[in-house]
């Protein structure tokens, strides 16, 4: 698992000089360039004048597994995810074993490694199963590609924890939204990692504003 902000929106004239705070700020104002630290975009917020907020973007590049990044891509249009038509590169990202959660069909609770019997094995780890499922699994999606299989076919078989990586792209407005999601303790484990570097990130880009709100928790909007 992997985060970094690989490109955001810089002015241009009057705001070339303007960190991304202040450059909302301008816009809010119609182009009025004042100092205030924060104020008016915690006023913004805090009033849902949300228009000026769309217009600054940040973009992301995300690398984590197949099935969180369908968590993710649910949240914007604005996304471009690595295909694997193009490449011959299988990597796993590391399965976390978690116990259901008893009554919340949203949850896991402690890791654990259960041991128990299976087909051709008389005890087994969980984490020794999945090892040897996903080596297995490797080696026939080779073979496939060997014997002149697409991969575009030969792909179908590979599992939800293969690594991806997806460029994300999206107005300020959109994170926070997406913050405010992803980082409740309802959402999986692992898509609130992703959410919680990725507000870490952009809490570096706007320090005034993060300052102001509990998003670590979530449902602050």
């Amino acid at each position: 698992m992997n985060v970094q902000l690989v490109a955001k929106t810089v002015g241009l004239r009057k705001y070339g000089i303007l960190d991304s705070e202040e450059m909302v700020a301008a816009i809010a104002r119609h182009g009025i360039v004042k100092e205030d630290n924060g104020k008016l975009i915690r006023y913004l917020m805090k009033n849902a004048h949300w228009s000026p907020l769309d217009m600054i973007n940040f973009t992301f590049e995300i690398e984590t597994s197949r099935d969180i990044g369908r968590h993710l891509l649910r949240h914007n249009p604005k996304k471009q995810e690595h295909s694997t038509r193009y490449s011959d590169r299988v990597m796993f990202e590391p399965i976390e074993i978690r116990k259901e959660h008893p009554t919340n069909r949203q949850s896991s609770t402690e890791v654990f490694d259960p041991e128990f019997s299976f087909s051709g094995y008389d005890k087994v780890l969980a984490s020794e199963l999945i090892d040897d499922a996903l080596e297995y699994l490797e080696q026939v999606y080779f073979k496939l590609l060997e014997q002149g299989v697409a991969k575009e076919c030969a792909r179908k078989i590979l599992p939800g924890c293969l690594t991806t990586t997806i460029t994300m792209n999206g107005t300020l407005r959109d994170w926070l939204s997406f913050l405010n999601v992803r980082c409740d303790n309802h959402s999986e484990k692992e898509t609130q990692q992703i959410a919680t570097l990725i507000g870490e990130e952009l809490e570096k880009q706007m320090p005034n504003l993060f300052s102001e709100i509990d998003w670590r928790k979530g449902m602050f909007m």
